[in-house]
């Protein structure tokens, strides 16, 4: 995967969230000291276990089993804490990286996401992002751990022994040094961490697809899609596995070879009186102890990869330019009844396409209802783009309540406009949840309205639990005209002035769909309402039909009054 440096890449994650400086030293610190209490429990067992071979009695060797205890005591809770420590500090900084994100996909949706898979981006939202957490709490607290264990070790063994510091030293240098060379050999390659990308996505695909895939025969296709995306994943899981063997000799062989030439060099010290029997046990504790900073680092080098190779994938998202961008001093929005105008506006969505719609002109008034019909492709959704400001016009102008939409911040051009989409999407929860989602203070009463107007009344009063009756992810258990229904009635109950509903009546038998327009012609009251639909009878109580083709409006099929483009 191209993109910036690692270290380009790390510079940038750190700006965005900077260490938790006091929680992360406190992590070292801790965990320092549990390292070290491993070291000195080592020794001290060591040297109780040489002093009590001589049998002098209890009295003679009770302050040092009492240090030895009071060390084994000490190390769990140090270590615990450091644990604790360092994670705290991980969730911190982690809290910010999300919050980030989220910023900037709100911008970016649905406009500059469109060009990337769902099971892509949720991969990226979720997993990228935990990677990230690796840089803090894997990646610098084990390392500065190590730096001054194995520095105090070196330092411990050498005051007793001169010449035996420069023997743990290399030895640990090596280990210190090899066992994140090797982890970084094995690190995940630009093909390993696409093909997890394409296995998130190809999994989403097949989840949601299921009844789909199996009922024209395809379910084996896409198996194999994800057998061989998850086949590359299994190559790289073996070569981590290979990785981690060879760190664990490397590890092995630098220890016993420090512990034996240290043993070596004391037994010399001891023969020259320069050193006390005793210490024929501290000395090798204290250098295998050394080498437990060790095995960390390698988990920290595969994290410090997975660390860039995950703030890259997330930069490349946040980099993307947003489609709309709010002015620098956004004018107010209007309040009040609005009109809503479109004259001689164009939209494209690539330089290289026709426009989706060009030259357009149109107008709603407060208290007027019109409909927007023609075949598909026509123009009529991304109409509901650029009212909406998911898209920039290319030229001409859009405005509501006499104020250009572009001299307003997005979000108060939405909050004019209540929309429900032909694909509403309902989130997992309960009835209540997902119609009060655009107003979440509004009343029983008023809820009970807006599901009346959107003819769910009695079939909710039917539930068992009315209001709290789950609708399962994305409404699964629902039926199509339910799901519709319920994001109707969320929109009536937003309240704003201007409804903007495509294909409200999508999956309903006609005599329903008459109700529900009734429905939402009554509740709408007051409000510019622009209904795009298909089906004649949705907007035969309409009071004007517009019809359109090929990004053009061709002709009224209603003779109702308009308002004329400018006037």
């Amino acid at each position: 995967m191209s993109g910036p440096s690692g270290r380009v890449t790390l510079g940038r994650l750190i700006a965005l969230s900077p260490p938790p400086w006091r929680r992360l030293g406190l992590a070292v610190a801790l965990g320092a000291g549990a390292s070290a209490a491993t070291i000195a429990l080592l020794a001290g067992s060591g040297a109780l276990v040489d002093k009590a071979a001589a049998r002098p009695g209890i009295g003679a060797i009770a302050g040092l089993l009492a240090v030895v205890e009071v060390i084994a005591i000490l190390r769990a809770p140090l270590r615990y804490a450091e644990r604790l420590s360092a994670h705290d500090a991980g969730f911190v900084a982690l809290a910010r990286w999300r919050v980030w994100l989220f910023d900037r996909l709100e911008p970016l949706s649905p406009a500059p996401l469109r060009t990337l898979r769902s099971g892509d981006v949720a991969r990226r939202a979720i997993a990228d992002v935990d990677a990230l957490q690796d840089l803090y709490l894997r990646g610098l607290s084990p390392l500065v751990q190590a730096v001054v264990v194995a520095a105090l070790a070196v330092t411990v063994v050498g005051v007793l022994v001169p010449g035996s510091a420069a023997v743990l030293g290399i030895a640990l240098g090596i280990a210190l040094v090899g066992a994140p060379a090797i982890a970084w050999w094995s690190r995940p390659t630009d093909a390993d961490r696409a093909a997890a990308g394409t296995l998130a996505a190809e999994v989403v695909d097949l989840v949601h697809g299921a009844p789909e895939l199996v009922a024209f025969g395809r379910a084996g296709e896409h198996l194999g899609r994800v057998e061989r995306s998850a086949g590359v994943l299994a190559r790289a899981g073996r070569r981590r596995a290979r990785a981690n063997g060879a760190i664990g000799v490397l590890v092995a062989l630098c220890a016993g070879v420090a512990v034996t030439l240290v043993l070596v060099l004391a037994l010399d010290a001891l023969r020259a009186h320069r050193l006390e029997p005793i210490m024929l046990a501290v000395l090798p504790f204290t250098a295998l102890g050394a080498f437990e900073v060790v095995a960390p680092l390698g988990a920290a080098a595969l994290g410090a990869a997975e660390v860039v190779a995950a703030g890259r994938r997330l930069l490349a998202i946040a980099d993307l330019p947003a489609a709309v961008q709010d002015p620098a001093e956004p004018v107010a929005a209007p309040t009040g009844p609005l009109e809503v105008r479109l004259e001689g506006a164009t939209l494209r969505y690539e330089r290289d396409r026709v426009p989706a719609f060009e030259d357009l002109d149109l107008a709603l008034s407060p208290g007027s209802s019109t409909a927007l019909v023609g075949p598909s492709g026509a123009g009529k959704s991304s109409v509901v783009h650029a009212l909406l400001r998911f898209w920039p016009l290319e030229s001409g102008a859009a405005s509501m309540g006499r104020v250009a939409i572009e001299d307003m911040a997005q979000s108060d051009v939405r909050s004019l406009v209540a929309s429900v989409d032909q694909d509403a999407h309902l989130f997992a929860g309960t009835i209540r949840e997902n119609v009060v989602l655009g107003r979440p203070d509004a009343t029983d009463a008023e809820i009970d309205r807006a599901l009346d107007a959107a003819q769910l009344g009695p079939w909710v009063a039917g539930l068992p639990e009315g209001l709290a009756t789950e609708v399962g992810e994305r409404g699964a258990l629902l039926s199509g005209g339910q799901r519709q229904r319920i994001a109707l009635a969320r929109a009536l109950l937003a309240g704003r002035p201007v409804v903007v509903l495509d294909e409200p009546t999508a999956g309903l038998d006609a005599e329903m769909a008459d109700r529900v327009v009734l429905g939402i012609l009554g509740a709408s009251a007051g409000r510019a309402v622009l209904v795009i639909s298909h089906r004649d009878q949705d907007v035969a109580r309409l009071d004007a039909v517009l019809e359109m083709s090929a990004g053009r409006i061709l002709r009224r099929r209603s003779d109702a009054p308009q308002p004329a483009p400018g006037g």
